[in-house]
């Protein structure tokens, strides 16, 4: 999965970087994904991630979909812009 980020509230790298650290963490550690920022990386008020889980089938990737989704949706730092998922 995808998903492309606006970060409103970020004037600098630094600033850009705490808001996506934390949102990275928040993934990893509640929903036990894998997460990498993918690009673009020297712009300050957007974000793309690369998303990935290891799930038993499109029934059990879609309700972790979901809920990747809903924990966006409650990130005060981030607003999603834009999401695709695939399955292989």
């Amino acid at each position: 999965m995808t998903v492309d980020l606006a970060l409103p509230g970020c004037r600098s790298l630094k600033a850009r970087r705490s808001v996506l650290e934390s949102l990275k963490a928040r993934l990893r550690r509640d929903l036990n994904l894998s997460v990498s920022e993918v690009e673009p990386r020297n712009v300050h008020d957007r974000a793309r991630l690369g998303i990935a889980a290891v799930v038993d089938g499109r029934a059990q990737g879609d309700a972790q979909y979901e809920r990747i989704l809903a924990l966006l949706e409650r990130e005060r730092g981030a607003v999603l812009i834009d999401e695709e998922k695939e399955y292989w």
